[in-house]
């Protein structure tokens, strides 16, 4: 009789004690076994998370130095057992069925590397707030295959979502610990690059939003330059053809743009169109280099 592969949960936490009990209550509740949970402390003030992770089977509690969250999360990488990896922040949760609905749809799609799914966004106190967070209708097809080319600089699965193969995690493809905000989209950027992935449209997990100093994707300054540092990922994980790299830098431009836009409101900003057409790595080194 087979049995089921192991799926790893990570969940890094970091002086936030408020909803973690809620995420790891959620893990906890899968309809589906075998699994692990690492909790990875970022370096806490206090032992909130272990205190938590000691009500909990096959819930182990990990602490280390401070080193953000990419940091943690390739920790949870190297220490994780399982065939397959799913990633938790310690503010989110998922429903029951998230994890046994995601290995099915792998057995239905080996090819994939990745499953992930839509998402219901909450508020502080957990309610639903009646936004889902995914495609828009009639694109769900979009978010299947290769998605690469129709994702960059464009859409990014949310951290909640996805259930990975621990194969596909070399030793290249890993989250950047040197980016301070958006390294969730240069990894994904860069796993669709190399993997298909499959999309489940029904919203699996929870993803919360509300005022706090303590969420990145609140601190738009950080955004600053995070698309020449995803260029340079590329090239480091072996990318080397130049069309192909002038066609991501002309994407990644256009999304640096953006970003620009939406942390300088008040400014403008002027680039000449034949140069960011013919040379727009040249581009991102002049106007977006952090």
């Amino acid at each position: 009789m087979e049995t089921n592969p192991l799926v790893s949960v990570i969940i890094p936490t970091y002086n936030r004690e408020a909803y973690l009990e809620q995420a790891l209550e959620s893990v906890a509740a899968q309809n589906y076994s075998p699994m692990e949970i690492l909790v990875i402390d970022d370096g806490s003030e206090k032992p909130y998370a272990k205190e938590l992770c000691d009500r909990y089977e096959n819930c182990t509690y990990h602490f280390k130095e401070n080193g953000g969250i990419s940091s943690t999360r390739n920790y949870g990488i190297d220490n994780a057992l399982g065939e397959y990896i799913a990633f938790l922040d310690d503010d989110d949760f998922w429903a029951p069925n998230k994890i046994t609905l995601q290995i099915h749809a792998f057995e239905k799609n080996p090819e994939a590397m990745l499953v992930h799914c839509a998402c219901l966004e909450v508020d502080e106190n957990g309610e639903e707030t009646g936004k889902t967070l995914g495609p828009a209708v009639g694109k769900e097809h979009l978010r299947s295959g290769n998605v690469f080319w129709n994702a960059l600089g464009v859409w990014l699965i949310k951290s909640p979502t996805p259930l990975i193969k621990k194969e596909a995690l070399t030793a290249n493809l890993r989250f950047d610990e040197a980016m301070k905000a958006g390294e969730d989209q240069d990894f994904y950027q860069r796993f669709f690059y190399r993997y298909p992935i499959y999309y489940l449209n029904e919203p699996l997990a929870f993803y919360r939003v509300y005022e706090s100093d303590a969420r990145l994707s609140l601190k738009k300054e950080l955004y600053q330059g995070i698309a020449l540092r995803m260029f340079e990922n590329f090239k480091q994980m072996g990318v080397s053809n130049p069309w192909v790299l002038h066609k991501i830098a002309k994407r990644l431009l256009r999304y640096a743009v953006f970003q620009w836009k939406r942390i300088h409101p008040e400014k403008s900003l002027k680039i000449p169109k034949f140069t960011a057409y013919f040379r727009p790595y040249y581009c991102l080194k002049t106007y977006f280099n952090s």
